[in-house]
């Protein structure tokens, strides 16, 4: 998050948290959940610097003892901006993070209390947790960066947080639903239902910024009717907003065409619990790579098993999706980028190959780990307007290869077929073949 986002958030979040009230509530908790002698009587708490996230303001608070909580707030927990869509995503988040904190072995913090409203003391809503110490994964991961550890030591370290991180998510397979969205918990029921889902609508905060000329940073979000076809996870956005012009609209289309080819995996159900925010950031982990935590379940919701819990991590994918990923052959050498630091397209083959053939260990109907490679990179670029060209080139290049064809498949020609009502059968059938080699394909 940029510096003056994060002023922005601060802003916000100090206008509307009490803070005074927030050091009551955690002593009123501190007392009603552990027992006296746990702790002195005149224990106090503090409030240390804020931490960031896109969408939410974390503010850990360490008891003079030595224990550490964190109170998560949403960037939007204002009386004027938060809503009942906000509130049932809020109240989902902590209901599953204590469901899973019960029925499985995945680390996470414990929801020590949380309030969907902005109606109680402190001002906003909030879930309470424990605060998990330990390293972000990315400090780890690219711990040859950062302080010279040998090339051996960080890839056993990597092995280590993926072999973790992968029996964290086989434990989600529990959790099957006949509908996709967002869980929704009711008094005395043990599991959740499925109801709609809180999406960040990309398209519109772009539109914000670049035709309405808005700077606000504010998130924007749409609810997302539940869903019993896996199809509409992908395309929900690219129908809110359809293009006006030719090419964009052949690319929406095309995109469309993609995502009807991508085989559903049904195991017990079409559905499974999933993280949404499946990325690096959101693992701390050892010195030594042991995984400690899985953070951040904003948004958490029942995925089409193809975009389900046993994809790739999203750090693995990064060089599938040409608009974000940035390595250059010079961060090899040391040279520090302007951005975050990547590993190279071999390396993340290897290191998915690595995943896999761990995910994999039990058979499945399908390999949805491996097509997760293709499946998650159509769910961004139907999503983020930014990143559809690049992936979409890339991704017709790749197929149109696999098939062995020696001449280039232009993707804004096959887009234009599209606008034009002119689609080449042969090519399609041609390329259709290619893209089930890549949802397959070892290697990649």
């Amino acid at each position: 998050m940029a510096q003056n986002e994060k002023h922005s958030v601060l802003h916000s979040s100090n206008d509307t948290l009490d803070k005074e009230q927030l050091l009551l509530l955690a002593l009123a908790i501190l007392q009603r959940t552990f027992p006296p002698a746990s702790h002195p009587s005149d224990v106090k708490p503090s409030i240390s610097e804020p931490i960031f996230g896109s969408y939410h303001v974390v503010f850990p608070l360490t008891f003079d003892n030595g224990l550490r909580w964190a109170v998560k707030i949403p960037v939007n927990g204002t009386e004027s901006e938060w809503n009942e869509l906000s509130a049932k995503a809020l109240s989902s988040e902590a209901n599953t993070m204590r469901l899973l904190k019960h029925e499985t072995t995945i680390p996470l913090p414990d929801v020590l209390d949380f309030s969907s409203t902005t109606d109680n003391t402190i001002g906003c809503p909030y879930i309470l947790m424990t605060f998990i110490s330990g390293m972000p994964l990315y400090k780890v991961w690219f711990g040859h960066r950062f302080n010279n550890t040998s090339p051996d030591i960080i890839r056993a370290r990597r092995v280590r947080a993926l072999e973790g991180i992968a029996s964290a998510m086989e434990q989600l397979d529990k959790f099957i639903f006949q509908t996709g969205g967002c869980p929704v918990f009711k008094d005395n029921e043990d599991q959740p239902t499925i109801g709609s889902l809180r999406r960040v609508d990309h398209k519109a905060i772009l539109d914000r910024w670049f035709i309405h000329r808005d700077p606000s940073d504010d998130p924007i979000y749409v609810e997302s009717a539940a869903y019993s076809d896996p199809k509409l996870r992908y395309t929900f956005m690219l129908d809110l907003h359809p293009e006006n012009n030719p090419i964009p609209q052949g690319l929406a289309m095309l995109l469309h065409q993609l995502i009807s080819w991508i085989p559903e995996p049904q195991g017990n159900g079409p559905f499974v619990l999933a993280h949404p925010d499946f990325d690096i950031q959101n693992f701390i982990v050892s010195e030594e790579g042991e995984l400690l935590s899985i953070i951040d379940w904003g948004g958490v919701a029942a995925e089409p098993q193809s975009l389900g819990n046993r994809g790739y991590p999203g750090w693995l994918t990064r060089d599938w999706d040409p608009a974000m990923y940035g390595y250059k052959e010079s961060m090899e050498d040391g040279v520090e980028p302007e951005g975050v630091w990547e590993d190279s397209p071999d390396c993340l083959a290897y290191y998915r190959g690595i995943y896999n053939a761990i995910i994999t260990r039990h058979k499945c109907e399908i390999n949805s780990c491996r097509m997760s490679l293709i499946t998650e990179n159509l769910a961004i670029a139907a999503e983020n307007p930014p990143q559809r060209n690049p992936i979409l080139k890339k991704l017709v290049h790749e197929a149109w290869a696999a098939t062995g064809e020696e001449d280039e498949l232009d993707y804004l020609d096959v887009a234009r077929s599209f606008v034009d009502g002119e689609v080449n059968g042969e090519v399609m059938d041609k390329l259709k073949k290619g893209f089930y080699i890549l949802l397959s394909k070892e290697g990649l």
